[in-house]
């Protein structure tokens, strides 16, 4: 599976050059089916490069909704990966009262992965209110209830309900127009 993805970032993304937003899109999207711990900060990796090139003046790297909820998706898949892979080395799930050092950094990680969803999603929706409503930017449900879920997952109350209001407001304001 690594070895796969390896394989596909380098077939796509042998220089710099080669990005563009379908390419961008369908590597994310592996990282996030892969399931692996590292599966978001990869997929993190590729949506950044994508975002430096676009302000850089290439248009064809322009990110949109679906490669930021594949990026959010990634993390949350890595999420899962971090609990199963603790459950599987301590035979019980990351206790988040636990003091011992293997739960401190699984809590540690999945707090981590959950808040770059939220920033994530928050980069998003500043995208989409200051571009005018570009559809494209949009954030779809599935976006804010796999950062809600993320946020659960790493018992961060205050962010479920930042994201609450966040899709409330997203929501409204095209009620509104």
């Amino acid at each position: 599976s690594r070895w796969y993805l390896f394989r596909l970032t380098s077939y796509y993304f042998p220089v710099l050059g080669a990005i563009n937003l379908p390419t961008s899109s369908t590597v994310i999207n592996a990282h996030a089916n892969s399931a692996t711990t590292q599966s978001g900060e990869n997929a993190d990796a590729i949506l950044t490069r994508m975002i430096h090139r676009y302000l850089i003046g290439d248009n064809d790297c322009k990110p949109n909704a679906i490669a930021f909820t594949a990026a959010i998706k990634a993390h949350s898949s890595s999420i899962n990966a971090t609990i199963s892979t603790h459950a599987s080395a301590s035979g019980d799930d990351c206790d988040f009262e636990s003091n011992d050092i293997s739960s401190n950094n699984c809590k540690k990680q999945i707090e981590l992965s959950a808040k770059r969803c939220e920033e994530l999603l928050q980069q998003l929706c500043l995208l989409y209110q200051t571009c005018s409503h570009d559809r494209t930017l949009k954030p779809t449900a599935v976006t804010f209830d796999l950062v809600t879920r993320a946020c659960t997952q790493a018992r961060n109350v205050e962010g479920v309900w930042r994201v609450k209001e966040l899709r409330s407001v997203v929501m409204n304001e095209d009620a509104v127009k």
